[in-house]
């Protein structure tokens, strides 16, 4: 088992494509995971790309949820998280009885940020294989760099998505650059969570919060 592996999380599209819909793997060990995912390697490190909800605003119960999870993830040895910022965007409603203006937060940075790191490691040979958990289109011009730079790193693409929404999503561009593309798998994912206490290395104690309950998976 001496082959490196490199996982990047890209937490953003992960969360909104899994998580917001089964808030009872939100406490996931991500080391656990993808060292189920590919038993036949040596994990290296996971990088977990991700920006803080709300990190301006005096109180938000979300964005304390939020980085709790990424405290009890810089908990873990091999987990690196990288974040990146939210800037509000005016937005115009479409509806034309509407064309109301809005103000939304649009993530930033994160797509740059899993490039450089994808980019940096096969530079400096720091992974025989990647894992790259995303859905978003921003990653492919680094991902087909690496194919043609590199063609004996082996790079794998996990496409997040819950069964029923598989069918709506494409993993043809990937496969036409000889990049293996699969759907991630989520079997057993219930039982690679975090414990609901985990203590940092500051000796101070993060918990699972409440709403990131162990409901029974359907």
């Amino acid at each position: 088992m001496n082959n490196r592996f490199i996982a990047y999380v890209d937490g953003y599209n992960w969360y909104h494509a899994i998580f917001k819909h089964k808030p009872e793997w939100k406490w996931l060990d991500v080391e656990k995971f993808f060292r189920t995912l590919r038993p036949h390697e040596t994990l290296s490190a996971v990088k977990v790309f991700t920006a803080i909800i709300d990190e301006d605003k005096p109180k938000s119960d979300a964005r304390d949820r939020h980085w709790r999870y990424v405290l009890a993830l810089r908990s873990l040895p091999k987990t690196k998280v990288i974040l990146g910022k939210f800037q509000d965007r005016e937005v115009t409603c479409r509806v034309a009885s509407c064309r109301r203006k809005y103000v939304v937060p649009e993530e930033k940075k994160t797509d740059v940020n899993i490039a450089v790191e994808i980019l940096s490691d096969a530079i400096d040979n720091l992974a025989d294989s990647m894992a790259i958990v995303s859905g978003d289109s921003d990653v492919q011009p680094a991902v087909q760099w690496v194919r043609r730079r590199y063609p004996d790193k082996r790079v794998t693409v996990y496409i997040p998505a819950l069964p029923h929404e598989q069918n709506q999503r494409r993993l043809d561009y990937y496969r036409s650059i000889g990049v293996a593309c699969h759907f991630l798998p989520l079997s057993g994912i219930d039982a690679m969570q975090l414990p609901d206490h985990v203590k940092l290395s500051s000796g101070d104690v993060v918990c699972r919060p409440s709403t990131w309950s162990k409901t029974p998976l359907h």
